[in-house]
């Protein structure tokens, strides 16, 4: 009887380590600052990306950028674009100096996958056109943005633009 108790004792052992080896945490070590851990990977919140979720989307984005673009009206041109990341907000980035107007300042928004963005209707600064842009995306180094964007004056579309911007 006394080994029966043994054996049953063993057994039980064995199988309770086995149990807790089995049961280890994968999220034990993991940290996500803007998300949480599943299954040891981090999924992450809303506006942001990366192995901790620690980056928002609009962060790549930031810099200044050489724009050559043609338009339909004016035809070809090159110069200065610059790119920012909103404060407070994970995907908004603002773009100063498009269609040529250096003071104009419009706001994108980035999409869920951290590489596209679309610009809504609205003014572009003081000079009485609009703007808008539904098509847009940038590489994931952040080294090249592609845009097509559209003026309009009022409702009446003035001009369509299409652009590569490089760091």
């Amino acid at each position: 009887m006394k080994n029966t108790t043994l054996g049953f004792f063993g057994a039980l052992v064995l199988a309770g380590s086995m149990f807790m080896t089995g049961c280890s945490d994968p999220c034990k070590d993991v940290t996500c600052v803007n998300g949480e851990c599943v299954e040891g990977d981090c999924v992450c919140d809303a506006g942001y990306e990366g192995v901790d979720c620690g980056t928002a989307l609009n962060a790549k984005f930031s810099g200044s950028y050489s724009l050559t673009e043609t338009c339909s009206t004016s035809g070809s041109a090159t110069y200065a674009i610059t790119v920012a990341p909103k404060s407070g907000s994970q995907t908004d980035v603002s773009l100063t100096g498009l269609w040529e107007e250096p003071q104009a300042i419009v706001t994108a928004v980035v999409g869920s996958n951290g590489t596209s963005f679309t610009i809504e209707k609205q003014a572009l600064g003081t000079s009485g056109f609009d703007i808008s842009a539904t098509s847009g995306s940038i590489t994931a180094d952040g080294a090249t943005i592609t845009i097509s964007y559209t003026i309009y004056s009022g409702s009446t579309v003035v001009e369509t633009c299409t652009g590569s911007m490089a760091k």
